[in-house]
């Protein structure tokens, strides 16, 4: 395993040399460039901020079994670790536990390294002379930075904090102050609220800078995030009433008198869903790549629907995400963790259009038995292979309750030692399959209706489309329950009007009501893990706890979902939904960097299913 520093080497790199960003950017050497002659265009600013996105993208591209958006889903209620029978770190998640200590060292490298891109970004940005154009830049870069903060401050809690760009390397030898938790969403609400108040309001489908570069509204919608959270989940760890988010001054470190409060919230979710020209698309299935045109003619499923998937960068309701594209270093390969594990009959037509993949990220049953026949969203996420698979074999091993016996092979239960199987797949972040005449395509981009020609099948491992961090339905489910139901969207409060698009009755607003609205309008998009914790300790454990004695298999035998270690309610109860700080960062750090609490005993480790 390698050693892990972030400001001693990652920081050095990434904020003092410029050269650091040519692997990232593409483009020419910066090692003759340094912060008096750079940037000296608009043109070397865009491609200064584009080596802060890049950061973002590795979260597809190279550690999508370790970012924050895999252990979110993985850790929920909604989604079991699944994977193989060597993939303990998986069924680790699911368990909060680990398999090993540093598995997610390189991915807090990699955000630290993006903070540090960023940090440079902010200190140079002055430099662009247009005023519109800087500011524009220079909130990108904020909602970048506290992005990667939040998904650490999710993660791991109390983390080093960095907020500028180091003077000397003499600088880097001192080990950064952990900022606590109040210090950490004071510079995260600093850099969202900043965006909010410098950003140009260009509409959707204008933002200055073009195509898939984040906006003031993003910027309004994370802070809504961020709110949420911190005000509900620390309200509850530290048995107080929090109703604003702190504010950190980034150049001195220190928390201002200034804070966030609830209302400023809801007027910028109003100034989003007012001014932003975001929307709902028309039908809910159109969001996901299973309606793409390619696939959707041989899919029964879609056969009612009369639009197709709205592409990546042409979709109203996609407001920040993380772009992927035909190179090496940008496929999404998020989606092949996703993909079905248990199957390999060599005819993949009775799984149309799933694909295969490691079979990370089964669905709860409870999940799916629990959720309204009548709305669409529960069948447009979820994937069931006794519902939707033409056939189920079950010839190997003895069915569970309800099973349908002897079969014709299509899909088989257990192959390559699938763990965690419950029959049930999420459909939101998969490679899409679909036929081109009669022949079966991996990657459904292999299409001329898309990026291929027609002949030559992309694969599996190259998957172009993107992963959605912020939709505007979400921005429409905060402001309704930040406002208790005001209403704000064609004339109904936000709660209603994503149940309106689902095809749903109108019902009156309460918490409970939003809640349920939000599980199942936001499934398996790394969100629910935060809601569930923001909800309260005992909510959280509740719902962890609906896992168990949920119909499974594990390498083809039945059983049930069983508590592994001490268990969810211990283990929530220790660790309060926090990860292990990467070992390997704690021994560098040399006593600055506490383990955080829950994980130094023998109860957090987990080698195999018991």
């Amino acid at each position: 395993m390698k050693k892990h520093i972030i400001t001693i080497s990652t920081l050095i790199l990434a904020s003092l040399v410029f050269a650091g960003c040519e692997k990232f950017l593409d483009t020419v050497s910066y090692t003759e460039r340094n912060t008096s002659n750079f940037p000296a265009s608009e043109e070397d600013a865009l491609q200064l901020v584009t080596g802060v996105y890049a950061t973002l993208n590795l979260d597809l591209r190279e550690f999508p079994g370790e970012c924050y958006i895999m252990q979110a889903n993985l850790c929920s209620d909604d989604q079991y670790g699944g994977g193989g029978v060597d993939d303990a770190e998986a069924q680790a998640w699911d368990h909060l536990m680990y398999n090993d200590i540093d598995a997610q060292g390189e991915y807090w490298t990699a955000l630290y390294s993006g903070i540090g891109r960023a940090n440079m970004a902010l200190a140079n940005l002055d430099k662009v002379k247009d005023e519109e154009m800087r500011n524009q830049l220079l909130g990108e870069v904020h909602i970048l930075r506290a992005w990667f903060y939040f998904e650490l401050a999710q993660m791991f809690g109390d983390v080093p904090l960095v907020t500028k760009v180091p003077g000397s390397v003499e600088e880097t030898r001192e080990y950064p102050h952990i900022g606590n938790h109040e210090e950490v969403y004071g510079l995260i609400a600093s850099d969202l609220k900043t965006a909010c108040d410098i950003m140009p309001s260009y509409p959707y489908g204008e933002i200055l800078t073009g195509t898939g570069h984040v906006s003031r509204w993003v910027a309004e919608g994370l802070l809504a995030r961020v709110y949420l959270f911190y005000t509900g989940f620390y309200s509850d760890k530290e048995g107080k009433s929090i109703t604003t988010l702190p504010i950190l001054d980034s150049e001195t470190a220190t928390l201002t008198s200034e804070t966030v409060s609830k209302e400023y919230v809801v007027t910028k979710l109003e100034d989003c869903i007012t001014n932003s020209g975001y929307s709902l698309v028309p039908d809910y299935r159109c969001l996901w790549t299973y309606s793409n045109a390619a696939t959707k003619p041989d899919y029964p499923f879609m056969s009612d629907c009369a639009e197709s998937w709205y592409k990546d960068n042409e979709n109203p309701e996609q407001m920040f995400y993380i772009a992927c594209a035909q190179a090496d270093d940008k496929y999404n390969r998020f989606v092949m963790y996703c993909g079905l594990r248990s199957f390999d009959c060599g005819d993949y037509k009775p799984v149309f259009p799933m694909n295969k993949g490691y079979g990370f990220g089964t669905v709860n049953p409870d999940l799916w038995n629990n959720w309204d026949t009548g709305d669409i969203r529960r069948k447009g996420s979820i994937w069931s292979a006794t519902d939707e698979a033409q056939y189920v074999n079950y010839t190997r091993h003895n069915p569970p309750a309800g099973g349908t016996g002897d079969m014709t092979p299509g899909y088989e239960v257990g192959t390559e030692n699938q763990m965690e199987e419950s029959l049930l797949w999420q459909k939101k972040s998969q490679a899409i399959a679909c036929y081109i005449g009669i022949n079966w395509f991996f990657e459904f981009t292999s299409s001329s209706l898309y990026y291929g020609n027609d002949k030559k099948d992309f694969g599996r491992k190259y998957c172009t489309t993107d992963f959605t961090i912020l939709r505007f339905a979400d921005v429409l489910l905060m402001h309704a329950e930040l406002s208790d139901g005001k209403v704000i969207y064609n004339g109904m409060d936000g709660m209603n009007a994503v149940r309106d698009r689902a095809n749903l009755p109108q019902i009156a607003y309460s918490v409970d009501a939003l809640r349920l609205e939000r599980r199942h309008e936001l499934a398996f998009e790394g969100i629910r893990w935060g809601d569930m914790r923001r909800y309260g300790k005992a909510y959280c454990i509740a719902a962890l706890e609906s896992q168990l004695g949920q119909d499974i298999y594990n390498m083809g035998k039945p059983t049930v979902m069983k508590d592994q270690g001490a268990g969810y309610r211990a283990r929530y109860e220790a660790t309060w939904g926090f990860r292990p700080y990467p070992k390997s960062e704690v021994e560098l750090s040399n006593g600055a960097l506490q383990q955080n609490s829950g994980w130094t005993d023998a109860s957090a480790l987990f080698t195999s299913w018991k």
